[in-house]
């Protein structure tokens, strides 16, 4: 998918503006219902969906290529997130596939509510902003950005403090912004598309770049955990122990690959 651009804006922000009520109510229930009290949001989900699903964390050499959740033959799901994007994209990546799980859940729960599919672009706005609701909590934003710590910071390095604050996305938390009123248009305008070398940006100010790289986590304990609950006979039991060894021995090499 095309990165977004600022021309791509107007459409955006006004189905983000159709959808916003509906999005809130969806986080408000997540955190209600799902989200294990105590726990930060990122953490949080990650906890959440290992306890109801199949989380895999693992990475592949493209990078273009954040995750994916894909159906069983039951009311679990494989979810899978690379770990050789950014930090802060893997974080976007696992609130936009939460999106997903939860609306899969509803769907098995109500099956009476299906009616035609849903729009694919329009889902995956809705899981965007869904994204972009959990990671970057109005209130805690609104108080970071415009709190008399930040007040003597220039607005690109307030975005940037922001940006490893919320482990958020630079797009994602301008748009943010602009929606919360937090900057003006013509700030955005200047922002949005402006190339940006991060690492040097953060590096100036003295600020940690761990949510510019990658983790190159290998996470396979959902799957584990299955194998280790559900045994089978021994012959059978060995052969998906030798799979899973080829599985991670594939991911350590597309790892190790990605670093080179």
């Amino acid at each position: 998918m095309p990165e977004i651009t600022f021309e791509d804006l107007p459409q955006l922000l006004k189905e983000n503006k159709e959808i916003r009520s509906e999005i809130r109510m969806s986080v408000n229930q997540y955190l209600q219902t799902y989200h294990p009290k105590g726990w930060n949001r990122i953490d949080g989900a990650k906890k959440a969906i290992e306890q109801n699903h199949y989380l895999i964390e693992a990475p592949i050499q493209d990078l273009t290529f954040g995750g994916f959740i894909r159906t069983t033959n039951n009311d679990k799901s494989i979810f899978y997130i690379n770990t050789a994007q950014p930090r802060m994209y893997q974080n976007f990546v696992l609130f936009h596939e939460l999106y997903h799980l939860i609306t899969i859940a509803e769907k098995i729960e109500d099956l009476h509510f299906i009616q035609a599919e849903i729009d694919n672009s329009s889902n995956e706005r809705k899981a965007d902003y869904f994204a972009s609701l959990l990671l970057l909590d109005e209130y805690e934003l609104c108080s970071f950005f415009s709190g008399p710590e930040n007040q003597q910071e220039s607005l690109f390095t307030k975005i940037l403090l922001s940006m490893i604050t919320f482990k958020a996305p630079y797009k994602a938390i301008l748009i943010r912004l602009y929606e919360l009123s937090l900057i003006e248009l013509n700030d955005l305008e200047d922002l949005f598309d402006k190339k940006i070398n991060f690492i040097k940006e953060f590096q100036d100010r003295g600020i940690d770049t761990y949510i510019l790289e990658a983790s190159n986590v290998n996470n396979f304990k959902s799957l584990e955990t299955l194998m280790a609950r559900h045994s089978l006979p021994a012959a059978a039991q060995q052969s998906n122990k030798k799979i899973l060894e080829e599985i991670k021995s594939f991911f350590s090499k597309a790892g190790k690959e990605n670093k080179s």
